[in-house]
């Protein structure tokens, strides 16, 4: 039975069960909790389309994975949508992002990821790859990934559990740091033809040998796709190399008053390349990716703040906003509303 919240045939799937276990890691000096564990409990045979509009409904539509930090890059209305199917070892399936993102997550445990970037609209960052439309990349569960995109993103992902990969093509869990082709788009047709079976035939895994059948077609796929492949490393300039150090400071650094010029003096780069190695990484320059990530900050705040005991420029000021016009301007371009609705929206 497919069950779903985009249509009154699919009734809303309940959320897979995870298990759970805190542990800290440092950073830099900075405590964030993650979780050690964030396990993918096959279900042979569930289907889940989901639409999300905001952060909470992307966590619950994503099921087994995990999104540890997010901030929105672009702007407009904030909207997505995660689709897969479930199989005895493995599930497939996309993940669609109609705007700018950056996040950190964690992938389904003991499993190793492929991810397909089937469309983009901009730059896309994942971990410290460049990658473009036909890149695939591999994702172990091991740690956290980190994804960033200037646009519009379409991603089309199969996880696997390790003890397939081991007898299937054990070679790849050693690739994690390198890019493949999706030769032939092999593994984007798959999905997408499979995906699309399932929504024409409901009823298509009453029939449990319909489960192996799909799985061994994804496996032969995935054989064929990285046949004679051994992966590369996309070459990144020394100030594209210094970019991502200075994404990582200013991450556990925003509520400190940083200038671009205090950046170029600590890391020892010009400005000129640490401007143009931001918007060949992120597509936007340094001073403006700050701006977002304080932005983000400042909605996340006023999201969960009592606007009976809370006001706007606190906020603002909290996150070095002094302008609030042009900080209630920037706010709504990014979010759509004024920082003031959503402290209301909260309170309501």
């Amino acid at each position: 039975m497919i069950q779903s919240s985009w249509s009154t045939h699919f009734p809303k799937i309940s959320v897979y069960l995870t298990k759970i276990f805190i542990i800290i890691y440092y950073n830099t000096n900075k405590r964030v909790i993650v979780p050690e564990r964030h396990e993918l409990l096959f279900q042979p045979g569930l289907i889940v389309h989901q639409e999300f509009f905001d952060y909470p409904a992307m966590q619950e539509s994503a099921k087994n994975w995990l999104y540890l930090s997010k901030y929105r890059f672009g702007t407009g209305a904030f909207y997505g949508c995660h689709d897969g199917i479930q199989l005895n070892k493995l599930q497939i399936g996309h993940a669609v992002r109609h705007e700018g993102m950056m996040f950190s997550g964690l992938s389904p445990n003991d499993c190793l990821t492929i991810g397909i970037l089937e469309e983009s609209a901009g730059y896309v960052c994942i971990n410290d790859l460049k990658m473009k439309a036909g890149d695939i990349i591999i994702i172990d569960d091991s740690k956290p990934y980190d994804f960033s995109s200037s646009h519009h993103t379409k991603l089309a992902i199969i996880s696997i559990s390790k003890t397939l990969v081991v007898d299937n093509f054990p070679w790849i869990l050693d690739t994690t740091d390198k890019i493949f082709k999706d030769k032939d788009d092999v593994l984007s047709h798959i999905i997408e033809n499979e995906w699309r079976r399932v929504l024409e035939e409901p009823d298509l895994f009453d029939d449990t040998h319909e489960l192996d059948v799909m799985e061994k077609k994804i496996v032969k796929a995935i054989k064929y796709a990285f046949a004679g492949q051994t992966g590369e490393k996309p070459h990144l300039t020394e100030g594209e190399k210094t970019a991502l150090e200075v994404r990582t400071f200013l991450l556990t650094s925003l509520k400190e008053t940083i200038s671009i010029q205090s950046i170029v003096e600590q890391f020892m780069i010009s400005d000129k390349t640490l401007q143009n190695s931001f918007k060949s990484l992120f597509g936007i320059t340094p001073k403006h990716f700050m701006k977002l990530l304080k932005l983000n900050k400042a909605h996340e705040n006023l999201q969960y703040s009592d606007a009976l005991t809370t006001n706007v420029s606190d906020i603002a000021m909290k996150w070095g906003f002094c302008n609030f016009g042009r900080f209630s301007k920037d706010y709504k371009a990014l979010f759509e509303v004024l920082p003031s609705e959503t402290l209301n929206l909260t309170h309501q």
